[in-house]
């Protein structure tokens, strides 16, 4: 479905406080601006309306952690703001108004900068741990996009993993290309390769309750697919070291 501006519109008071709230509130005001009450909203029940609120909070965070990540090494690089726009488009899906609305919030946070503590308390206060690790993921999938991570990108990325109180994803060694094969599989697990069958079974139930898809259903089908995704992933991943080790 996408973010819809007159959806997010309808009742969307309690999005525009917090560190994002003044740019958030001019940039809906263009979309919203002609928009009915939410009961004159077709088709717009309240779960919709409610929905459609806590995917665009999501994603206004989201694009508010990137836009510090792009400008981290002080220069503001074509390429990265691509980068952005491409995971929005291309793993996302969105399209249309979806688009514009994230590109808007991009240059606006790149315009006037972002206070990444105050967002990332402003998060942690108000959505769960399911919430913040898939917020923590979106950023580290866009960082590793080109292969590499520069170092100012790396401290960023550690200073919102701790800020959020969620560890660092499990597929960051992947995405930097450390390993292969096994070993790579290991990584996203999680453990050693000395762990013990338990350990590595154990690993995997933990992160097949954190990764489930349903657990991030409230985001809109665009997140809860990408969830899934990587839920498949860390299936995937202990299959094979299952099957390598005998398990």
């Amino acid at each position: 479905m996408g973010l819809s501006g007159k959806l997010i519109g309808a009742g969307v008071g309690f999005l525009v406080g917090g560190p994002l709230g003044a740019v958030v509130g001019g940039i809906l005001g263009h979309y919203v601006k002609d928009a009915p009450l939410p009961g004159g909203l077709p088709g717009a029940d309240g779960a919709t309306v409610r929905q459609q609120q806590e995917e665009f909070y999501f994603v206004a965070n989201l694009v508010g952690i990137l836009s510090a990540m792009v400008r981290a090494d002080g220069d503001v690089r074509p390429e990265e703001v691509q980068a952005v726009r491409r995971f929005f488009s291309e793993r996302l899906g969105y399209r249309g108004e979806s688009l514009e609305i994230v590109r808007e919030l991009l240059k606006e946070f790149l315009r006037t900068g972002v206070d990444v503590d105050a967002l990332c308390s402003d998060v942690r206060g108000r959505t769960d741990d399911a919430t913040r690790r898939l917020l923590f993921e979106c950023l580290q999938e866009v960082a590793f996009a080109d292969g590499q991570v520069d170092p100012a990108e790396a401290a960023l990325l550690a200073r919102v993993a701790a800020l959020l109180g969620v560890a660092p994803g499990r597929f960051g060694a992947e995405a930097q290309g450390q390993g292969n094969g096994l070993g790579r599989d290991l990584a996203v697990l999680g453990v050693t390769p000395s762990a013990s069958a338990e350990e590595i079974k154990s690993a995997y139930r933990d992160l097949a309750k954190k990764y489930h898809p349903d657990r991030v259903a409230h985001l809109g089908e665009e997140f809860r697919a990408l969830a899934h995704d990587k839920f498949l992933h860390v299936q995937q991943a202990y299959e094979r070291v299952r099957d390598a080790k005998g398990l």
